[in-house]
């Protein structure tokens, strides 16, 4: 009777342990439907380049239906286009887009002083407010001027293989008015308005951008010291469409930002007759910050953290101008400059963003900066008077993954 008794307790635990795995096993087989899929391959660089699976995906998922469908190349680039990689792009293309407002208050600065350019047309009609052949400082103390320039340039950054660069081009008016302290130093104020539309991979974008800025320039002989800083407000707008075996999805978002660029050159102006040059050197400090938003749509909806980026850069160049007297007693000068410049600190562009639906977060990865590049400006300027003048101008700065080339018109009056 007591073995009959040990054998039916035996079996009793059997029974009562094969439920309970049984039910630790169910368990199981529930939470792997609701985690996430393979983790996906990690694009090198740009666009789609995630850190891990951005979507833990329930069994009822449309994205996840459609994704079953889907070959391993094809599911790819859906993950891709899931990813948000042009919401993590923003801030380098911003960057890149205000830095022409800093060029603006640099090239208001380089056409007093020693400029090239100016100093050859001081030399023949002496233009208040520039500097002889001599390279003396001719800088009056009473005297002011007001300039206008508008800008229009494009910019490309590559993307891996396959996927299409991001683009952004960028428009504005920029107005500034400055007035001498002394005979060696002037000082200056600016404000603008640019607009600049985004375009990549399913990806489109508009930003409304406000510029602030003041600038200095110390005069002394041949010797140029020019000093400025601006801060930009952005308003912007995103747009991405999803599409992929039967899923599609339309998501847009709205983000503030703000940007901040300062900037310290030094040039040196050589040369004499109707030629001239200045070797000068720069160091220049840009940084964007922006909010954090949501986007509004389907499953695909994402949450993108707030994001900020800074870098130092420095530029090391020569500039050439030469001159050519008119009948009528107006100049034409053309100048051409180039440069290398370097930049320092991060290049590469990443956003923390999460699924709405999920609140699954992940890291994914935008465009890259070039480290290195050649920048270059060939302008034309028209002195028609000793108090006006107006020029045009094409700058454009090339690297080994990004192109960025601009026209500029200026206009300018002393009095």
């Amino acid at each position: 009777i007591t073995d009959n008794t040990n054998a039916i307790a035996d079996l009793s635990k059997e029974v009562s342990d094969m439920r309970q795995n049984n039910a630790q096993l169910e368990q199981k087989l529930i939470a792997a439907q609701t985690t996430n899929q393979p983790q996906q391959d990690d694009p090198k660089g740009g666009q789609g380049g995630n850190v891990g699976q951005p979507f833990p995906r329930p069994v009822d998922s449309p994205i996840r239906t459609a994704l079953n469908k889907l070959g391993t190349a094809a599911k790819r680039d859906a993950r891709m286009q899931l990813s948000g990689a042009g919401n993590a792009s923003l801030g380098a293309a911003t960057l890149s887009g205000a830095s022409q407002v800093g060029n603006s208050a640099l090239a208001a600065m380089r056409q007093l002083g020693n400029d090239p350019t100016q100093r050859l047309l001081a030399g023949q009609n002496g233009a208040p407010g520039q500097v002889s052949l001599s390279g003396r400082s001719e800088i009056k103390p009473n005297e002011s001027r007001v300039w206008v320039d508008a800008l229009n340039n494009a910019s490309a950054f590559d993307q891996p293989a396959g996927q299409k660069a991001f683009e952004q081009d960028t428009r504005g008016l920029v107005v500034g008015v400055d007035w001498a302290l002394d005979n060696e130093w002037r000082m200056g104020l600016l404000g603008g308005k640019s607009q600049s539309k985004h375009k990549a991979n399913r990806f489109e974008g508009g930003l409304d951008s406000w510029h602030v800025g003041t600038y200095a320039l110390h005069q002394s002989g041949p010797v140029a010291l020019r000093l400025g800083a601006v801060h930009s407000q952005h308003y912007g707008k995103t747009e991405r469409n999803v599409e992929f075996s039967g899923y599609k999805d339309r998501l847009t978002g709205n983000y503030n930002a703000n940007s901040q660029q300062a900037f310290a050159e030094l040039g040196y102006n050589l040369g004499s007759g109707s030629l001239s040059a200045e070797p000068f050197a720069s160091l220049g400090y840009q940084r964007y910050s922006r909010q954090g938003y949501k986007e509004k749509g389907g499953e695909a909806a994402l949450k993108a953290d707030a994001q900020t980026q800074s870098n130092f850069n420095t530029t090391l160049g020569l500039r050439t101008a030469s001159i050519k007297h008119m009948d009528n007693k107006m100049s034409l000068a053309p100048r051409l400059s180039a440069g290398w410049k370097h930049l320092y600190g991060p290049v590469e562009s990443t956003s923390t963003q999460s699924n709405q639906v999920t609140g699954d977060v992940f890291n994914t990865k935008g465009i890259t900066r070039d480290r290195d590049t050649l920048v270059v400006e060939a302008g034309l300027d028209l002195n028609l008077s000793a108090r006006h003048s107006i020029g045009v101008a094409y700058n454009g700065e090339v690297g080994n993954s990004s192109r960025t080339h601009g026209v500029m018109g200026q206009w300018k009056m002393s009095f």
